[in-house]
């Protein structure tokens, strides 16, 4: 008897070729499958719905149109310097947001176009806040910024600059025209090397030509009280100082933008050692007295009337020597940035494109139809678990109380 009953215990364990958790996911699987079987309608139905309504959408969108110019910045060797130089420039040009965050070139011709005054003049010029029924000028500045791209192509060293707009002809407008007034603002910034030596030789040439006349009157009244000739007083040797001093003032400017093996540095340098030499000789001529007593020839200035004009006449005249060097430098700026070409050369220009861009009306097509299809996987799922929700007490059940948690007391499942 034990061992019947022993041999007859095996067979009522489960086999365990099949384990539990498997056979549980194929009968929920399963499940799933004859679930949405019965509601394929739905299925089919919202996917059917939601790709005619991508077909509508994307024959109702109106089109939209990207025109592209491309333009290639002028490669500089000092570039570096130049870029720092934009700090204190900045200012000048009212531009928004390049207080010290320019990397690159690229970047710096970028923030110029996404600068204040390019995107103000493109505004007025193009009525744009008409164009885009903007509230404002800050919120058409907003819209300029979305509907035109700037991208620097590191590869090629391009910037591209991509403006979309319903009107194909607009749109190539638009491109075409941020180019313009990047041009714009470029003439009236330095830059280069060459256009900050030459924007600061026109600044010095006008503080130079202002002050002259000041000094001419100053002269002539302090000449008037001493009641001499004052040239007469200041021989070449007299003069020597002065011209000193000014080709050392014009060496001091000249040095902010040019290193120690620049000509014009050799030959400011060379002629100060010329000047200083021949001071020397005089001065030296004067100690072993072998001229008169007064090695100026002339009568020496001891009043203190003749002292000021002395010294009128010498400020006069280092004036005029720094003006003539400064004339000089701003020709060979000019020079130096006519060899540079222009800034910005543009190496396509934009035009009205043939084919839109947006919208794409295969890819929507088939994101509508992809989206209708989880929606209405979604909704045959829900719609099969409330109807076996509603087949069984327990599940009923568990209908009331969702319905009590989300508040819906009045309506009946």
């Amino acid at each position: 008897m034990s061992m019947n009953t022993s041999s007859a215990q095996p067979s009522s364990t489960p086999s365990p070729e099949t384990p539990l958790g498997e056979a549980e996911s194929e009968i929920n699987l399963l499940d799933v499958l004859i679930a949405l079987g019965k509601e394929k309608l739905t299925v089919i139905g919202v996917t059917v719905l939601a790709a005619i309504a991508g077909v509508v959408i994307s024959l109702i969108t109106p089109p939209t149109y990207v025109a592209r110019t491309s333009i290639m910045p002028a490669q500089q060797g000092g570039g570096a310097s130049a870029l720092a130089g934009l700090s204190g420039l900045a200012g000048l040009a009212g531009l928004s947001g390049m207080s010290g965050s320019v990397k690159s070139s690229d970047q710096m011709y970028i923030a110029f176009m996404r600068s204040q005054s390019v995107q103000m003049a493109l505004i007025y010029q193009l009525k744009l806040n008409e164009r885009y029924r903007s509230k404002n000028l800050e919120e058409a500045r907003r819209d300029l910024t979305n509907n035109v791209s700037i991208t620097a192509d590191k590869s090629s060293g391009l910037l591209l600059i991509d403006a979309e707009d319903g009107d194909a002809e607009f749109a190539a407008q638009l491109a075409n025209q941020q180019v313009h007034e990047l041009n714009v603002i470029l003439t009236r910034l330095a830059v280069t090397e060459a256009q900050q030596r030459r924007l600061y030789f026109e600044q010095q040439i006008a503080k130079a030509q202002q002050n002259l006349p000041m000094l001419e009157t100053r002269f002539k009244d302090a000449q008037r009280k001493s009641g001499v000739e004052v040239a007469s007083l200041l021989s070449e040797y007299g003069s020597l100082p002065g011209q000193i001093a000014a080709k050392e003032l014009q060496l001091q400017i000249l040095s902010r933008f040019a290193t120690l093996q620049s000509p014009e540095i050799k030959r400011l340098s060379t002629e100060i050692s010329a000047l200083r030499s021949q001071l020397s000789r005089y001065e030296l001529a004067q100690a072993k007295g072998s001229d008169k007593a007064n090695t100026t020839g002339n009568v020496k200035a001891t009043s203190p009337f003749q002292q000021e004009a002395s010294q009128a006449y010498t400020t006069l005249k280092i004036q005029e020597s720094l003006l003539e060097g400064f004339v000089h430098q701003l020709e060979v700026a000019k020079v130096d940035e006519a060899k540079e070409g222009p800034p910005v050369q543009v190496l396509d220009i934009a035009r009205a494109p043939e084919v839109r861009a947006k919208p794409k009306r295969t890819k929507l097509v088939i994101a509508y139809t992809v989206t209708g299809l989880v929606v209405g996987l979604v909704l045959a799922m829900l719609k099969a678990l409330l109807r076996h929700a509603k087949s069984t007490p327990e599940g009923m059940q568990r209908l009331r109380d969702l319905r009590r948690a989300w508040g819906f007391r009045g309506s009946k499942v």
